[in-house]
């Protein structure tokens, strides 16, 4: 039996190797391809589209009849409409019959509840309440007056829901809720909780694998437990009663080399975790040396910026020579050659890195842009991010024939590489612009006024600036050109993956087409994350089957930098918002889990302080030089890292909070690289961070494992893992007081401590 405890305090540990990854050998092409992810029904009538699922819709048969609810074919079998009443259990399943086999499809019924905002108002001294928050994807909703209320009626999920009210053209929290968490920029969010019955939900876990069966536990009564593989349902368990153990036979029908075993279940009271169970043509996979890079679960992912990682060809090195710019906001010469340099030495292989994103290497324009006024600076497009082509990369950056050896040097060393690829805007001098002006959104509001930065009002319309025109997707001719030039790197360059900037300001026909014609023209895993910012039902309707793999959770990690940085926040936030990630993307999702990014001040400039919470950073970032104060920093990094390294998803280093890179916002965010003469401190993070990557990558359990909250409070927060016999306890203790891991309500027999 093989079990461990991983002790988070303080004092962080960490042991043990990296696995090595293969190509995979079989790819039999199915009518779906990928796993089917499951359909949100939302209430009363809807729409499930099939071409997400479905490459070639025309050869759908029929759907199956079921009494759990109705649904036709309709629009050429391209969707099914469907109808769900009060008697639709929790979960249930669509089959779609293509060419005379059956598929199956996981239909999860919503669990929203109708709740209402009241806001007293007697005398009436507000003129206009509105409301805004996650269940509206932050768009202002009007309260109603009646009989001195204001009121706002809609129905919410269960769970947590941050919100504040805009009276008389001012956000304020709700002065009725007392629950409120504070936002990040020295104000408060309000909380509306709906409690989840979490008691009485179902929990399944895995006990162990005996010859060709698997044994399951299941915890509270359960009405039903479906088991997947292939698409298929090959088990299904009617009525087990509390903590029954449930011995199933293995599939013996997979087709494919890698493929998973998926198991949902649910009763009254709602659906329970999820389990997600690796195969190796047919078998369990128990050791993570059977794991390759192409798994996306398996993913370690570290951002860089090509500009600020390291110089390796002094010749393409040229700044925008402009006396508008100041030297913070020029080129500083990092380019492919600097990546491929670092690949080679091995930099990422020590680290337990084996994927790497690198921020957009098309072309940009060679002039100074934008403004800002404190110190007074426009900018170069060093970051990428302002396209004049979208398929030649930047001469400042390399050429063709550096990035296709970059990406061979790195599949060499088993490490994948992502593109950030940017289709929502081009730069004003792009030729499609020029020459199709009418392809862009208009920059101009009916009312008149400018239709810039309007992130929620006008999300799939805004410009981000007056010299970047945001396309207009709305358009069939626009997705055509925009996914084919997105296609070219994956067809001309053995990429594996993107990231997708500006994800929520594109239409949802874009990702869908981008997919299929990924899935059509490449016949190897490419694995597509996109950037959002917005509540989770918002982040959750680009990710599935036929869109987007993932969203990276801003969300998440805006609750674990209050958690780990603020020193008066508690750990219990945190722990419902990793439950409400859960809840929406599933316990095996592949969210991105940051340490921090571009557009944020470094975490560790918060944690020591230097860096205020109720600061505007970017200013800071420009005003000010920001020190290390408090060397306790360092541990609250390490535990923020280690969070990521431990809970679902796919942890994602941002270049130099490896070692603790300080700074503001942008730019001081986006000093270059340092990989020499880094000091003692730093050099002690960065041997944390990759014993915490080696442990992952060493672990079953951390990659595959279910997930549990087993203590959540002021100080500590306690995790657990399990996959099968190996369990690993995680344990957060930011309190000075040490932790006594005896203390844990669980018994801590046969584990191994690890200091």
């Amino acid at each position: 039996m093989k079990k461990y405890i991983l002790v988070l305090t303080i004092f962080l540990g960490a042991f043990s190797s990296c696995n090595k990854d293969g190509a995979i050998k079989k790819d039999k092409r199915l009518a779906i391809k990928g796993i089917a992810s499951p359909v949100y029904l939302e209430f009363g009538k809807g729409e499930i589209v099939l071409s997400d699922y479905f490459l070639d819709t025309t050869k759908i048969d029929s759907i199956g009849k079921t009494s759990e609810y109705d649904a036709v074919l309709i629009e050429n079998n391209t969707k099914a409409s469907y109808k769900i009443g009060e008697t639709t259990p929790n979960i249930s399943n669509l089959k779609v019959w293509v060419q005379g086999k059956a598929y199956d499809i996981p239909l999860f019924k919503s669990n929203k509840e109708q709740v209402t905002i009241a806001i007293p108002d007697i005398a009436k001294k507000y003129e206009k309440v509105m409301v805004k928050g996650e269940f509206s994807n932050w768009q202002q909703k009007a309260l109603v007056y009646e009989k001195g209320i204001w009121k706002y009626t809609t129905k919410v999920s269960k769970g947590e829901h941050q919100y504040v009210l805009v009276v008389d053209g001012k956000e304020q929290a709700d002065p009725t809720n007392k629950s409120t968490v504070s936002n990040g920029m020295g104000g408060y969010n309000s909380v509306l909780k709906i409690e989840r019955n979490t008691l009485k939900l179902p929990k399944i876990k895995t006990q162990k694998i005996s010859n060709d069966s698997l044994i399951f536990n299941s915890i509270n009564n359960t009405d039903k437990i479906i088991f997947y593989t292939d698409n298929q349902i090959f088990k299904i368990v009617n009525k087990i009663n509390n903590s029954k153990e449930i011995k199933i036979k293995l599939p013996k029908n997979t087709t494919l080399e890698r493929s998973h075993i998926r198991v949902y279940a649910y009763n009254k009271y709602g659906r329970s975790n999820d389990l997600l169970i690796p195969l190796q043509d047919g078998e369990i996979i128990t050791k993570t040396s059977q794991l390759k890079r192409t798994d996306f679960h398996t993913q370690i992912m570290y951002f860089l910026m090509v500009d600020r990682f390291k110089d390796g060809d002094k010749t393409n090195t040229k700044q925008v020579k402009n006396d508008s710019i100041l030297p913070k906001a020029n080129y500083y010469g990092g380019d492919l050659k600097g990546v491929l340099d670092k690949i080679k030495e091995g930099y990422f292989n020590e680290l337990g890195i084996n994927t790497v994103w690198l921020s957009p290497i098309t072309q940009n324009p060679e002039g100074a842009y934008g403004l800002w006024p404190e110190p007074m600076t426009k900018f170069s497009a060093y970051h990428g991010y302002w396209p004049i082509s979208n398929t030649k990369i930047d001469y400042r950056f390399g050429d063709t024939k550096i990035f296709k050896e970059l990406i061979a040097e790195a599949h060499k060393r088993n490490l994948n590489v992502l593109l950030d690829y940017v289709a929502n805007h081009v730069h004003k001098e792009h030729p499609l612009y020029k020459n199709n002006p009418e392809w862009a959104t208009p920059l101009y509001l009916p009312d008149g006024t400018m239709n810039t930065e309007k992130w929620d009002e006008h999300r799939l319309t805004t410009w981000f600036d007056t010299f970047l025109p945001t396309l207009d997707f709305s358009k069939k001719e626009v997705v055509e050109k925009m996914t084919d030039s997105a296609l070219t790197w994956v067809t001309n360059y053995d990429l594996d993956g993107f990231r997708h900037d500006a994800t929520k300001h594109i239409q949802l026909e874009f990702w869908r087409t981008l997919t299929k014609k990924v899935k059509q023209r490449t016949n190897r895993p490419i694995y597509q994350i996109g950037e959002t910012y917005g509540s989770p039902e918002l982040i959750r309707s680009y990710v599935n089957t036929g869109m987007l793999d993932a969203q990276f959770d801003f969300n998440l990690y805006d609750a674990s930098v209050q958690a780990f940085a603020n020193p008066d926040a508690t750990f219990e936030h945190l722990a419902n918002t990793l439950q409400k990630a859960m809840n929406y993307y599933g316990n095996h999702h592949l969210m991105g889990n940051i340490s921090g990014n571009q557009d944020r001040a470094r975490f560790i400039s918060y944690a020591s302080g230097d860096v205020k919470f109720d600061e505007d950073a970017k200013k800071a970032g420009w005003t000010r030089k920001v020190e290390m104060s408090d060397k306790a920093a360092y541990n609250k990094l390490a535990m923020l890292q280690a969070f990521n390294l431990t809970t679902p998803g796919i942890p994602c280093i941002y270049y130099g909070d490896e070692y603790g890179s300080i700074g503001a916002n942008d730019p001081d965010n986006r000093k270059m690289m340092q990989f020499d003469d880094l000091n003692a401190e730093e050099k002690a993070l960065k041997k944390r961070i990759t014993e915490l990557i080696k442990t992952r990558r060493n672990s079953m359990a951390l990659q595959y494992g279910s997930t549990e909250v087993l203590q959540a409070d002021a100080s500590v927060l306690i995790l657990k893992r399990q996959y099968f016999e190996e369990e690993v306890l995680v344990i957060f203790n930011k309190s000075k007081k040490p932790f006594d891991y005896k203390e844990v309500t669980v018994p801590p027999n046969n584990f191994k401590i690890i200091k």
